[in-house]
């Protein structure tokens, strides 16, 4: 038999030793701090950048666009760009043409979309998954690639072929109605589940619904709730985090939208389309001689100024509401 010899580890090398595994520990923690503040510092300076250029061409006076020495801070402040670009992008009245036809856009699209969800999420049939790969598929396919069939579909509108039916006892002409420039381009979309990335919201909805406890459902048919009382009474209350996080989404992207809006409602303006119009109206209207300086430098400030007063609304809704923005994303599992 061949003895080993085995060497009790001394008490001093055992404190080394520890001591070593702690350095390590409080290296590798003070690199990840390193790592993790220069990463989130620069990603707010990529996010921040844009809307500190804005503000600080938008204060700043015309004569200071010439002057080199000028980066961030102007020689004083300015606010002639943006009475100008209230004026002639008619702010206020447009604003609420826009929050009609967002608001109600938003509210149609969140109804569908949260019974649609609803229904991918708690029940399984075998039409589940097809329809989960279709609402996949809406996200993938741009807007552009049907917003001709969809023009024509508005242009010529037979809800449910029934125009069709009543023009065989109309000499066979189909009875049609056109629906472009009028609200309902927007709603009914957004009630038939088929508006602005409602793909995306039947998908929050469902991981949201899919997430709350069985045990909701069983306890409000036991009490005799059928099954939209249910929805209704029990589960919306349960994910009301999800529906505002939907809602949020829904109104940025109405709010946002401009190719959808000038190929189906071009009789009014929105504030998208008016933003997009802002250097043809200035130039038409030569609001550079209420300044007084160069005309490329003068329609630069006033559409750094109208681009703040359309991101304004938007941004103080989403400041106010952030923690149940995120709590409602967080809740959906879409980023896990």
């Amino acid at each position: 038999m061949i003895k080993q010899n085995y060497k009790t580890p001394s008490f001093w090398s055992v404190i080394r030793a520890g001591d070593t595994i702690r350095l390590k520990r409080k290296f590798s923690h003070a690199v990840f701090i390193i790592f993790r503040t220069v990463f989130f510092i620069g990603m707010a300076y990529v996010l921040l950048y844009p809307m500190l250029v804005m503000l600080s061409r938008a204060i700043r006076p015309a004569s200071d666009m010439l002057n080199s020495s000028i980066v961030w801070i102007p020689s004083h402040i300015s606010t002639l760009a943006f009475k100008t670009a209230w004026e002639y992008m008619d702010f206020g009245k447009t604003a609420l043409s826009t929050g009609y036809l967002v608001i109600g856009s938003t509210l149609f699209s969140v109804i569908s979309c949260s019974f649609a969800g609803y229904s991918l999420g708690r029940y399984r049939l075998k039409i589940t998954a097809p329809c989960v790969v279709v609402a996949v598929l809406s996200l993938i396919a741009p807007l552009q690639t049907y917003i001709i069939p969809r023009f024509v579909q508005m242009k010529n509108f037979d809800f449910f072929g029934i125009g069709t039916l009543l023009g065989v006892f109309n000499g066979g002409t189909p009875i049609t109605y056109n629906i472009l420039n009028t609200p309902w381009a927007y709603f009914l979309p957004a009630i038939t589940g088929a508006g602005l990335q409602s793909g995306l919201f039947v998908l929050v909805f469902s991981q949201v619904f899919r997430k709350l406890p069985k045990e909701l459902e069983d306890a409000a048919r036991i009490d005799g709730c059928g099954e939209f009382h249910t929805f209704i009474r029990i589960m919306v209350p349960n994910a009301g985090s999800g529906f505002l996080a939907v809602s949020l989404l829904s109104l940025v992207w109405y709010w946002n939208d401009y190719f959808y809006a000038e190929m189906m409602y071009r009789s009014v303006q929105l504030l998208s389309s008016k933003l997009v119009s802002l250097r043809a109206t200035v130039h038409q209207n030569s609001i550079s001689k209420l300044i007084g300086h160069n005309d490329g430098l003068t329609e630069s400030v006033i559409i750094f100024a109208g681009a703040l007063l359309f991101v304004i609304p938007p941004l103080l809704i989403y400041l106010f509401l952030q923690k149940y923005f995120i709590q409602g994303i967080e809740r959906s599992g879409i980023v896990g």
